[in-house]
């Protein structure tokens, strides 16, 4: 695919952007997850390079600043979570992308005025007099993004990821689901078949648990806690175990 300007290389490949959302969606204890749409954006960015001084009221300069930023080319907002160094490679080609994700390739919409206005930004940003500000060596870059929509259970959400190192850029919040009573039993299971998980856990457990009964004694939550709260099922069911494997046993 041939760009009309300079990108950073599509380094974030859309397999890995999908495994992070993997990730993210069995952390909410989800299972399944359906991608319902993808397409990657190519961002407009002016980079340039600013000198700032700032001056006292004899008009003495007492401190210069230097550095680099870049400036979203359809926001006109200065955006530093994005950076560029003359190291960087770019490409205007994007290589082994699938023909059938869409793309859209944004325009750089301020270019008369992104001298005038990367001054006004700068300035701001720095909190500094505009005529204090020096703008240069201002440099057009695209940023490749992946917007992927997808679907867990009956609900849609969308996440934006960095094609370029797979920062996250914006996303959903996915609702944690609550776990059923056999599933924490299952995982609590297959943690304790490590002999050093008991310890660590029946600590942690007992702890809690006292906390939990000091806090609750008087306020007649108890019971509802139990019914909701599954270290505390977990715990009780542990209990249960215990008092059969010593019945089995017959000391009892």
């Amino acid at each position: 695919m041939k760009l009309k300007e300079s990108s950073f290389p599509l380094s974030f490949s859309l397999q890995q952007a999908t495994d992070f959302i993997k990730d993210v969606v069995e952390e909410k204890n989800w299972q399944d997850f359906e991608v319902i749409e993808v397409k990657i954006i190519f961002i407009p960015y002016y980079f340039f390079s600013y000198e700032v001084f700032f001056e006292e009221e004899n008009k003495v300069v007492s401190e210069a600043v230097s550095g680099k930023i870049a400036l979203n080319g359809k926001t006109g907002e200065l955006d530093e979570s994005i950076s560029f160094s003359d190291s960087d490679e770019l490409t205007d080609k994007i290589e082994d992308l699938d023909d059938n994700i869409p793309f859209e390739e944004l325009k750089f919409e301020l270019n008369e005025k992104i001298e005038v206005i990367a001054q006004i930004k700068t300035a701001e940003h720095l909190k500094a007099a505009k005529d204090n500000v020096i703008i240069h060596s201002i440099q057009k870059v695209l940023y490749p993004v992946w917007i992927i929509d997808f679907g867990v259970e009956d609900q849609t959400f969308q996440f934006t990821v960095s094609g370029v190192d797979g920062t996250v850029i914006s996303e959903e919040e996915i609702p944690e689901r609550e776990l059923g009573f056999w599933e924490i039993t299952s995982e609590t299971l297959n943690e304790l078949k490590s002999p050093s998980n008991w310890i660590n856990y029946t600590t942690s457990v007992v702890s809690d648990t006292t906390h939990f009964v000091v806090k609750n004694t008087f306020s007649g939550n108890i019971l509802d806690n139990l019914m909701h709260n599954w270290k505390y099922q977990t715990f009780i069911l542990l209990i249960i175990l215990a008092l059969i494997v010593l019945w089995n046993y017959g000391f009892i």
